[in-house]
């Protein structure tokens, strides 16, 4: 009797942790459900009036019933998909890779003494399609980084960061986009600014958008970069300190954090939206 008793725990545990490993490495969605009709094999999901995804059923780690038509599915991290939103005619749905790029961070909110984005490129708070709100302009707010940043003087090693906000466009020279673009379009001001490492086979690097240009687009893999590079860190951003890489993130949040470039000096920042509230690690070299 002890011995089965001993062998179901065992199965019962094998079953938890199985199911922990599935969770682990996989994105939930959640919304209304039938088979796609258009594409064997594959599920929909309406998660909104506005979208739809197309999984593919062998992506598809895990499901949950949530009522008669209703379900939560559990998608394989990577998993190449399908998403369908309200576009124009002519605007086809567009394939994409389920990961944190895919996934729209939340809008960055605007409080009081966070420094403002870096030329109207720079601008957008939440995804390329949104304009910012307008600069409150109170007195002792931050202002927005002319158009001429100075460039880095003579032959350096590695450029200074100060470049890298002079290269800063707000988009990829390859010309796409995804739901979130932190990093993607910061590295792109890096390896135009003269860091070319990341441009090449690099350990801390894994995802890169899909053009000719190859540019890094996970924010925690610039993040492990950015650590890399450090000479200098620090937790809070103060004024008068110089350019810093800057890391933020709160997991309960957005779990793939944001990535950008701030002048403290200036108190303007680079990059697609500033989250103050969240935890800030800051990197210089």
């Amino acid at each position: 009797m002890a011995e089965n008793i001993t062998k179901a725990q065992r199965s019962d545990l094998s079953t938890l942790m199985e199911q922990a490993s599935k969770r682990s490495s996989t994105i939930p969605y959640e919304g209304y459900s039938r088979e796609d009709g258009n594409i064997p094999g594959n599920i929909l999901v309406v998660v909104s009036e506005d979208t739809v995804y197309s999984f593919a059923n062998s992506d598809v780690m895990e499901r949950e019933r949530l009522g008669e038509d209703r379900l939560r599915v559990w998608v394989r991290a990577g998993a190449t998909a399908f998403r369908m939103n309200r576009v124009r005619t002519g605007e086809p749905p567009d394939p994409f890779t389920v990961a944190m790029e895919n996934i729209a961070p939340p809008a960055s909110p605007r409080r009081a003494g966070d420094p403002g984005p870096a030329g109207a490129a720079a601008a957008t708070e939440q995804m390329e399609h949104l304009a910012p709100p307008p600069s409150d302009n109170l007195p002792g707010a931050p202002r927005y980084a002319g158009p001429d940043i100075a460039q880095a003087e003579g032959l350096m090693v590695l450029p200074a960061l100060s470049t890298v906000g002079s290269h800063w466009t707000g988009r990829c020279v390859g010309g796409d986009t995804f739901a979130n673009n932190c990093a993607h379009f910061l590295s792109d001001a890096f390896i135009r600014a003269g860091y070319t490492e990341l441009a090449n086979a690099n350990p801390y690097i894994n995802a890169r958008c899909y053009t000719p240009a190859r540019r890094p687009i996970r924010a925690r893999e610039m993040w492990a970069w950015f650590q890399h590079r450090a000479v200098r860190t620090s937790y809070t951003p103060t004024p008068h300190t110089g350019w810093w890489a800057v890391f933020q993130l709160d997991e309960s949040v957005y779990w793939g954090g944001h990535v950008l470039l701030l002048d403290t000096d200036t108190w303007t920042y680079y990059g697609t939206g500033y989250h103050g509230s969240w935890r800030q690690y800051l990197y210089q070299w």
